[in-house]
């Protein structure tokens, strides 16, 4: 009886610890996971003071206002944690100010907003430059760099066959990129057949 008693004590205990140990971990879990979506006010403070300096330094004539501090607490970003949400009161522009996690220097977004609209505005010339000297394309895809010092990436899927392209209709290209269009800077990648033409500048 003892025996039997003892047996069921160690049981009943064994499974009582098992589940408060997936209470209290459960429990640890959720506070960490809660505690990570809160953002942390000192850290908000810093890059507050951060982003006046900054703004002063680089914009000295611009007219702004810091409206919120932006929490990156889902990573979308990757390059900050906390960002300053500064609007030009004359444009009514927003951007980020923000210090860049890997070089932990302070920069702005407001360079990679006009590479984007630049390379939106420039977008329709290229895709008529490869229609009327490769023909139809099957698909152009034109992108800014998601880092301020970045380069964009041109990646173009062509329909043509090896024989139907030379070296020339590349650097031709590439010529109209750099005079006509303007582009200082491109990562450029075309894809033909098996083929694959790459070029930065």
């Amino acid at each position: 009886m003892n025996t039997w008693f003892k047996g069921w004590s160690i049981f009943i205990f064994s499974v009582a610890g098992i589940v408060l140990l997936l209470v209290v971990g459960t429990v640890f879990v959720f506070m960490n996971f809660r505690a990570s979506l809160i953002p942390d006010e000192k850290e908000e403070e810093k890059v507050l003071l951060q982003a006046e300096q900054y703004l002063q330094e680089t914009y000295p004539t611009m007219k702004y206002e810091i409206s919120d501090i932006l929490y990156d607490q889902g990573e979308q970003y990757g390059n900050f944690d906390y960002a300053a949400v500064v609007v030009n009161t004359e444009t009514q522009t927003t951007f980020k100010v923000y210090e860049n996690t890997f070089t932990e220097q302070m920069e702005d977004d407001i360079l990679i907003q006009e590479k984007a609209a630049f390379i939106e505005q420039v977008k329709p010339k290229v895709y008529s430059y490869i229609h009327e000297t490769f023909g139809e394309p099957k698909g152009i895809a034109f992108t800014p760099s998601s880092d301020v010092g970045g380069i964009p990436t041109l990646n173009i899927r062509l329909n043509n066959t090896k024989e139907e392209i030379s070296e020339e209709m590349f650097q031709s290209f590439i010529e109209y990129l750099q005079n006509e269009l303007t582009i200082e800077h491109a990562d450029v990648h075309i894809m033909y057949e098996t083929e694959i033409w790459n070029m930065s500048f």
